[in-house]
């Protein structure tokens, strides 16, 4: 009797133990923020160059082909006023509309250079730094001089940026 008792509870904490894991492993995520980051930097297609107006200083920048950069090339040109954010190394504008994100990652981390789109809030946000991963982070876009940093970083509070496709070379 007494090996019955044993034998059927090392069965139960067998059950439990394969319960927990096939609970894990249904629970994980199926991408890691550095796969979607990875992923959110693929492209495919021909990208948009545009120009970026700051302080009377153009920065050349492009964005890719995602389903949020297409929408805005749409809107193009563009003139936003950008602000500071929480001590962060981002610069942010109010876009007052959604752009789509249908095939782009759910989240993303900012990463310097970057032009992203922050979904919650309907922003523009241009990375002068580093920013953790977060959902809701859209990676749409590059700068593509290295001069963006000391631009964006230094560009003041509630500025007016102008953004346009650029001219043809």
């Amino acid at each position: 009797m007494k090996k019955c008792y044993l034998f059927l509870g090392a069965l139960s904490l067998l059950t439990l133990g394969l319960g927990s894991c096939r609970s894990a492993q249904a629970t994980a995520p199926t991408k890691t923020a550095a796969s979607q980051h990875a992923t959110s930097h693929r492209v495919v297609g021909k990208t948009q160059k545009i120009a970026v107006i700051v302080n009377g200083q153009t920065l050349p920048a492009h964005l890719n082909t995602s389903s949020a950069a297409q929408a805005l090339v749409k809107r193009l040109p563009m003139t936003l006023t950008f602000r500071d954010y929480a001590g962060l190394p981002e610069k942010i504008a109010d876009l007052n509309r959604a752009l789509p994100t249908r095939g782009m990652p759910r989240g993303h981390a900012g990463t310097k250079g970057s032009i992203g789109y922050w979904s919650p809030d309907q922003r523009l946000v241009f990375y002068w730094g580093r920013e953790s991963y977060y959902e809701g982070i859209h990676i749409i876009g590059r700068f593509d001089t290295p001069r963006y940093r000391s631009v964006i970083q230094h560009m003041g509070n509630q500025r007016v940026v102008r953004i346009v496709r650029a001219q043809k070379e």
